[in-house]
């Protein structure tokens, strides 16, 4: 509670004042200092502070009465002039940032900022401090330590700026997936409104806040670590990235709270099916194809299709996606009557 009242513009003197005066009267006849355990003159400034304020009103009299204003009140003035505050300072930041621009025009047109490893996080922690609508982000390992892969050092301020109403989209590799321990990170994000994808392979770390201002490492070593960063701000090259992501979002799949990849994709033909069943049953291609009526190369391709559809670089990760997404009955495969189909490709 103290915190939330210092965030108001009252030192905690003032806090500690204005709540006492809540919960219990008070005079002033040197009780207060020693309540709050501090000097007369600091509980007389206390006083001072929390009537410019407006939270009390000092009666004279022997002793003077304090009286205390009602929160919901006094409160919402305190909040409404903080905010007045911030929209100042908002405002004066911005004619800084137009000042900065002219004077120093290189920097921009190089958008490479040579920064130690932890200067760019710091730099990343503070570009989602400014997202007011959405962050995109790439996550590719390697990783600074394995304490950053397990989600043990995780993004604390993505949990932050999620709950005031950011949304995040991130596209994992699936290599970073792959780590151990990885599925709780994601399992947490997640649970806080990440909504998060799986790609085979994706191209870059990347950081993208509102569409207006991306982070990308410049170099990293074997261990992951950056060598600095390169920030971008509007511009093709940003447009460019922004499309990037855009097109491995759209092909990449999503992945729940606990881990597994949710389909968006319609379900099996019959005949996919039915080939997924023999192939699931341990039969060779070649029986398969023998089964199917059509030649081996067909079984080759449309198993391919499959895999493709899934995302699955085996045919092991295929049979698992298959069982995690309802592609197949679990139940034992019955032999399938074979069909008269020629395979025109053969």
């Amino acid at each position: 509670m103290e915190a939330a009242f210092r965030a108001l513009g009252l030192t905690e003197t003032e806090v500690r004042l204005y709540i006492l005066l809540i919960r219990s009267e008070a005079r002033w006849d040197g009780s207060v200092p020693q309540l709050l355990d501090v000097s007369p003159e600091e509980a007389a400034a206390a006083v001072d502070g929390l009537a410019a304020k407006g939270l009390l009103t000092r009666v004279e009299g022997r002793p003077a009465h304090l009286i205390v204003s009602p929160p919901d009140i006094a409160g919402e003035v305190l909040v409404s002039r903080r905010k007045q505050e911030l929209h100042t300072a908002h405002a004066a930041l911005r004619r800084l940032a137009d000042e900065y621009r002219t004077a120093w025009p290189d920097q921009l047109r190089t958008l490479v900022e040579p920064t130690p490893d932890a200067a760019v996080r710091q730099r990343i922690d503070q570009i989602q401090r400014m997202a007011r609508r959405e962050v995109m982000i790439f996550d590719v390992p390697p990783y600074a330590s394995p304490e950053a892969a397990s989600g043990a050092a995780g993004n604390e301020t993505e949990f932050e700026r999620l709950a005031a109403g950011v949304r995040y989209r991130t596209v994992y590799d699936r290599r970073a997936v792959e780590q151990e321990g990885a599925m709780l990170r994601v399992a947490r994000y997640v649970e806080a409104g990440e909504e998060a994808r799986m790609a085979h392979r994706v191209p870059l770390k990347l950081m993208i806040v509102d569409s207006e201002l991306a982070i990308v490492p410049t170099v990293a070593g074997e261990a992951g670590q950056s060598a600095g960063s390169a920030l971008i701000h509007p511009s093709p090259l940003l447009d460019g990235l922004i499309e990037l992501f855009e097109q491995v979002w759209a092909h990449a799949l999503p992945l729940s709270p606990g881990g597994v990849a949710q389909p968006e994709r319609p379900p099996l033909s019959a005949p996919d099916r039915q080939l997924l069943t023999l192939l699931l049953g341990g039969l060779t291609d070649t029986v398969i194809a023998r089964q199917l009526g059509v030649g081996q190369r067909t079984v080759l391709r449309r198993v391919r299709g499959l895999m493709d559809r899934a995302g699955a670089v085996t045919r092991m990760q295929l049979a698992w996606y298959a069982a995690q997404h309802g592609w197949i009955e679990p139940t034992t495969p019955e032999r399938p009557q074979t069909t008269s189909t020629p395979d025109d490709g053969d």
